[in-house]
């Protein structure tokens, strides 16, 4: 292939590898965690987040006691809602009812 007829085929290349790109963007972290966080009752929570169900889940672990909570509708933050848990972060806080108990949490440094 001569050097005026390759020039034509690498653009074609390029174009088809863009678009082939913006079609399928990379997959961000399916798993994030476990992330520790802090209660003002001294207690500590593990949260692991996987965003690959629908819907995402996360697994809590208080203690002995551990759930995995579907996410469930929230306006702003990510909340998660089972087994008479409502674990709710946004940032680095949480607010946690546990079962009847209430906590506030923040991400453990």
């Amino acid at each position: 292939m001569t050097r005026s007829a390759a020039a034509p085929t690498l653009v074609v290349l390029i174009a088809v590898a863009s678009c082939q790109a913006a079609d399928h963007p990379a997959p961000a972290a399916d798993v994030i965690g476990p992330v520790t966080f802090r209660c003002d009752d001294g207690s500590q929570i593990l949260a692991t987040f996987d965003n690959a169900p629908d819907p995402a889940t996360v697994d809590v672990v208080r203690g002995d006691q551990q759930f995995t909570l579907p996410q469930a509708i929230s306006a702003s933050g990510a909340r998660y809602l089972g087994d008479d848990i409502e674990f709710w972060n946004k940032g680095r806080n949480a607010t946690v009812d546990w079962q009847g108990t209430k906590l506030a949490c923040s991400e453990a440094e």
